[in-house]
């Protein structure tokens, strides 16, 4: 598996590059259709070809990401599906036979697949600079969340840690301007180190719903 440092330079090499083009700062919210069309590729989306748990696909040869219109997602999470796509083109697509379709389902990760799991880390790296999430962050506070077990947070009604720490999450996705999901962002602070105290969260997505 490739180092996260390593994933992390790729995405912020085509995020400056797609914004030297512009002639712009990275700004949140990250368009991922505007940095995929920045590349060369395009968004079609389809109805009636993949199963139900399949988010989207990369067709390499036509130079296209599609994303399975018969799902209900909400905003975060179709970014966040074609930002994973774009992990694939930068990470993988110059590896694969050109004429290779890849399909990324809701499963992946927990079958320990380390191309989703790059994919998925190179998207997060994209739709959440770090530096843009550390200034949103250190805005509502001055030092990291550092969450533990607290019988007296349940009893007024504050919750578990996990919930504290989606409630915080919602909070840095309003400050920073991003358009990601509460899980997304959670993972995204973990991984910065800004949250303690926490595993890795899995995004319990139900497919006929949006989350």
């Amino acid at each position: 598996m490739l180092m996260i440092k390593d994933i992390e330079f790729k995405a912020n090499d085509l995020l400056n590059s797609y914004c030297e083009a512009k002639d712009s700062s990275i700004e949140t919210p990250v368009d991922p259709i505007d940095v995929l069309e920045f590349i060369g590729f395009s968004v079609e989306y389809v109805n009636n070809k993949y199963a139900s748990n399949i988010y989207g696909a990369l067709q390499v040869d036509r130079k296209v990401v599609e994303v399975n219109a018969d799902i209900k997602i909400n905003e975060g999470m179709e970014n966040f599906t074609i930002a994973h796509e774009l992990g694939h083109i930068v990470l993988h697509v110059p590896k694969m036979d050109k004429d290779k379709m890849t399909e990324c389902d809701f499963d992946s990760i927990s079958k320990d697949n380390l191309l989703e799991k790059e994919a998925d880390i190179f998207a997060a790296c994209l739709l959440m600079p770090d530096a843009n999430v550390k200034k949103a962050f250190y805005q509502l506070r001055n030092s990291r969340l550092f969450l533990k077990d607290n019988f007296i947070f349940r009893l007024i009604g504050r919750g578990s840690k996990r919930k504290r720490a989606l409630n915080f999450a919602s909070r840095v996705i309003r400050q920073g301007n991003f358009k990601v999901s509460k899980y997304a962002m959670i993972n995204r602070l973990i991984g910065l180190g800004l949250i303690k105290g926490l595993r890795y969260q899995k995004n319990n997505f139900n497919k006929n719903k949006g989350n």
